[in-house]
């Protein structure tokens, strides 16, 4: 089975479909389509990642400087990639995904009070 997600990047206005599929190998197939051309070339530079890319993104290939050298240090794509890989992986059930809708990093809410390193709910 594949899980998609979408990820749109409203600070640049671009958008990408990743689709992550499980292989009999055990590794998985990503597919990225974007109209960003540097995410396009991300995702030449990333047709397949392990469990272990996923469970240690640190040291794995989804966030490795020569696989996501073109993106900007902002574009959420990776994250796209690692959210598609967890579904696909049964890490995040498609049911709270359906439930929950999206994740979000809010541009617009921070206060002084939110500098002083107070955190509070939306």
């Amino acid at each position: 089975m594949t899980s998609v997600i979408f990820v749109r990047m409203n600070t640049c206005q671009r958008y990408a479909r990743v689709a992550v599929s499980r292989r009999d190998d055990g590794d998985m197939d990503v597919r990225i389509e974007s109209d960003c051309d540097n995410i396009v070339e991300y995702a030449r530079r990333l047709p397949a990642i392990s469990d272990m890319d996923v469970l240690d993104p640190g040291s794995g290939r989804i966030f490795d400087s020569e696989v996501r050298g073109p993106l900007t240090p902002t574009c959420l794509c990776p994250m796209g990639v690692i959210y598609a890989a967890s579904m696909e992986m049964g890490l995040m059930t498609k049911r709270i995904s359906e439930a929950v809708s999206s994740d979000q990093i809010d541009l617009t809410h921070c206060t002084e009070e939110d500098r002083c390193g107070h955190v509070r709910p939306f």
